[in-house]
């Protein structure tokens, strides 16, 4: 597994414009989402989008506010993942609504 250097390194990267960085985080990172989801709309009705939706649309919202720096104290994997969990928990939460 990429160590936290890599992490930062992509991040930079992602800011800087560098759209390709964000598949080794999306490798890294969407599993983990996606289980993530899956417990959030547990016991849910289902509906044409799932867990992996929102996974899906949780990353890009990141990618896209990241490629606008719109989180300039975001610096290591720790900062993402906490970043992530709270993307993926809002989108699961409306979903669910």
């Amino acid at each position: 597994m990429p160590g936290d250097e890599s992490v930062t390194h992509w991040l930079n990267q992602l800011r800087a414009g560098d759209q390709a960085a964000a598949r080794p985080l999306w490798e890294r990172y969407f599993a983990s989402l996606v289980r993530l989801a899956r417990r959030r709309l547990a016991g849910g009705r289902r509906t044409a989008a799932d867990e992996e939706d929102v996974a899906l649309s949780a990353f890009d919202s990141f990618c896209r506010a990241a490629e606008q720096n719109r989180f300039p104290w975001l610096a290591d994997r720790d900062d993402l993942w906490r970043l992530l969990v709270t993307l993926t928990e809002r989108k699961a939460a409306d979903l669910a609504r």
